[in-house]
């Protein structure tokens, strides 16, 4: 059979997959932030402020603890604001994907090519984690909308 030029772009999975990436953005921007109050006590923001009260600065193992905490709080944090701005980027070309072609589901080639060429900045994204390879990570790039 010949190829027709035509791509079939199924907008109904890519809908779906949007409210599963939201859906993991809003656990990554929860963690970001903290959850405040709950049962089991205050949940502040996982970052560089990461610790819990040790005791008097005395105690060597409540110290080397916290001081543990801070960095591994510090990594997890730079980890998540990519992970945000990459759901983020993500979910809007998911967005303007499916705008673009409305009621009708299929897309010539060199629309096809326009897409890939907007999501550049998504794969951009993916392949700049923090603390890859020397490849640089979040720090200085713009945070993504709350």
């Amino acid at each position: 059979m010949a190829d027709s030029g035509v791509t079939q772009i199924d907008a109904t999975y890519l809908n779906g997959l949007k409210g599963q990436l939201q859906s993991v953005l809003t656990d990554v921007q929860t963690q970001l932030k903290g959850i405040g109050s709950s049962p089991a006590g205050w949940v502040s923001p996982l970052d560089q402020n990461f610790s819990v009260l040790p005791g008097p600065t005395s105690f060597n193992a409540g110290a080397a603890l916290n001081a543990a905490l801070k960095a591994m709080g510090g990594s997890v944090h730079d980890q998540l604001t990519w992970l945000q701005k990459t759901l983020t980027d993500m979910i809007s070309e998911i967005t303007t994907t499916v705008n673009s072609f409305g009621n009708t589901e299929s897309l010539n080639t060199e629309s096809v090519d326009q897409l890939i060429t907007d999501f550049q900045g998504v794969i951009n994204d993916m392949n700049s984690p923090p603390g890859g390879n020397g490849t640089p990570g979040p720090s200085g790039s713009t945070p993504a909308p709350k």
